[in-house]
């Protein structure tokens, strides 16, 4: 007898604002004079693109094969692996090279929108000690029950 095949789940490709993206990655190259597409090894582009790819990610939520895709449209290859890799190393990149986190903080201040402010307040909690983060939601809590 023939043997049922189940159709492939259809999901949905996650959207993202393509003229955010566009913003992001000029702004970028605004503050630190430096191409993220630029087709090159150097530490510096590499440090840049890698904050490229981590705003992408943390404020738009894109996926490492929308990022690959962007990227190719720019005129750089690159692979979603090669996207993965830089995000988990953006930290790293923060450690010895402080601009970088200087530059995230600033695109965030200057993108303004609601995912980069709580992309921001991300950043600043995973960066505080865990008692004052516990005493900054009391208090919050607090305040929001008195309104």
């Amino acid at each position: 007898m023939g043997e049922i095949i189940e159709p492939k789940k259809k999901y949905k490709k996650k959207v993202y604002n393509k003229k955010n993206i566009e913003k992001i990655s000029k702004l970028i190259q605004d503050i630190t004079d430096i191409n993220p597409f630029e087709n090159t090894r150097k530490n510096e582009v590499i440090e840049i693109r890698s904050l490229l790819i981590y705003v992408m990610r943390e404020v738009e939520s894109m996926t490492y094969e929308a990022i690959k895709n962007f990227f190719i449209s720019k005129g750089r290859q690159m692979d979603h692996a090669t996207a993965l890799h830089s995000y988990r190393n953006f930290d790293l990149y923060c450690q010895y090279n402080k601009k970088i986190e200087i530059y995230y903080h600033q695109i965030l201040d200057k993108f303004g929108t609601g995912d980069a402010r709580k992309a921001q307040a991300k950043s600043i909690i995973e960066k505080a000690d865990p008692a004052e983060v516990e005493l900054f939601i009391y208090m919050y809590e607090k305040a929001v029950k008195s309104i």
